[in-house]
């Protein structure tokens, strides 16, 4: 998990630097999404996977669907 508060702006070519103590564990891939209050939450890319896998089974149940 990653907790901190971080003031970057947007460099000129629209891109958002990553503070370099999270820099090692997103080297395989970040997902950014927007937050609460104009942030923005980072997630490394495998645990973006994850939470895509979840939400996919969650949203295939309330469908109605069953493994069965």
């Amino acid at each position: 998990m990653f907790l901190g508060e971080f003031e970057y702006k947007i460099d000129e070519k629209g891109r958002v630097p990553i503070p370099p103590r999270f820099r090692r564990e997103l080297k395989e891939g970040v997902v950014l999404t927007p937050g609460v209050e104009k942030c923005i939450t980072a997630y490394p890319l495998p645990e973006w996977k994850k939470l895509a896998v979840c939400n996919f089974l969650v949203r295939m149940r309330l469908n109605g669907f069953r493994s069965e």
